[in-house]
């Protein structure tokens, strides 16, 4: 007779972490006997947001066997190219001997360049990839979290590996070749934590695009928590606009643009020039270049205002 036992049912992630950095990375540094066990490594925690310079590793701990230090980079989403070198960068920074890759789902070309590495590397650096995924069991059940290794010194399961992705579409690549370069400088820099492709956080504030055909922007984001509170701020720093446009100066082709946007719960302070998407390599070099520049003057112009 065929069992009825449900069996376990596998859940958004976010259901039991709704943010990473709030959320599951405090969760797991007071639970990394999980990860260890999966591992058969013996963690323990020797801190959290560790400094590397001017970017932070998730987790650093320590490997209570052989004493060595372990980088654990956090990802609660699908792997990119952006937290591979987070990884190697924080494990090359804190001298670390084991590296490991939390992530939801990894794609095959991510998971060769473990797996590659564990094959070169002789001083017996350690890289592991590893899913993590929540569970139920049956309906209003207890969550239940879990870890599965698949790449590991000596191994790669590339059968739990997404499969290899076709070239992105032709538009893609153009925002790639345009964005990726801005977003390297400005996390070489430390001057903002960079968001995927276009936006560069203090809260999500400043905001680099381009729109229709031919329109490049640096943006002032303004959105305050609640509509009363956004125009209110929008309407202070309009007060002063004439100051704040002699604080940041800008070219003869490029213009102020002030959206009060009365209609939404969002405002926006701009500067405007020509640029498209589809411009030849040295004219997007060009847009790139007046785009860092506008972002650091916004910074140095805005911050204090909008943290007043």
């Amino acid at each position: 007779m065929a069992s009825t036992e449900q069996q376990p049912q596998r859940v958004d992630i976010r259901e039991m972490w709704p943010n990473e950095a709030y959320h599951f990375t405090p969760w797991l540094a007071e639970n990394l006997d999980l990860l260890g066990a999966e591992l058969s490594l013996e963690l323990e925690l020797e801190a959290q947001e560790k400094p590397v310079g001017p970017f932070r590793l998730d987790i650093l701990a320590r490997e209570t066997g052989t004493d060595a230090k372990v980088a654990i980079e956090n990802q609660l989403e699908r792997s990119d190219f952006r937290h591979l070198a987070q990884l190697l960068v924080y494990a090359t920074g804190c001298e670390a001997r084991v590296a490991i890759w939390v992530a939801t789902e990894f794609t095959y070309e991510l998971a060769q360049v473990l797996h590659r590495l564990n094959e070169w590397t002789v001083d017996e650096t350690q890289f592991y990839a590893v899913k993590v995924e929540v569970t139920r069991g049956v309906q209003d059940s207890e969550l239940e979290p879990k870890f599965r290794k698949f790449v590991y010194p000596g191994g790669w399961d590339k059968g739990e590996t997404l499969p290899l992705e076709p070239p992105p579409p032709p538009d893609v690549q153009r925002s790639q070749s345009i964005f990726e370069p801005l977003i390297a400088e400005v996390a070489r820099t430390g001057q903002f934590q960079p968001k995927p492709r276009i936006r560069f956080d203090h809260a999500g504030r400043y905001a680099v695009s381009f729109e229709g055909t031919n329109n490049a922007w640096v943006i002032l984001h303004i959105e305050a928590g609640d509509k009363e509170s956004t125009k209110r701020t929008f309407d202070a720093l309009d007060s002063r606009r004439s100051q704040i446009e002699s604080e940041i100066p800008i070219d003869a082709e490029s213009e102020w643009v002030w959206l009060r946007h009365d209609r939404w719960g969002f405002s926006s302070i701009n500067v405007r020039r020509d640029g498209s998407i589809t411009d030849p390599p040295e004219a997007q070099h060009e847009i790139r270049m007046w785009m860092l520049d506008l972002l650091k003057k916004f910074q140095e112009a805005f911050d204090p205002d909008v943290a007043a």
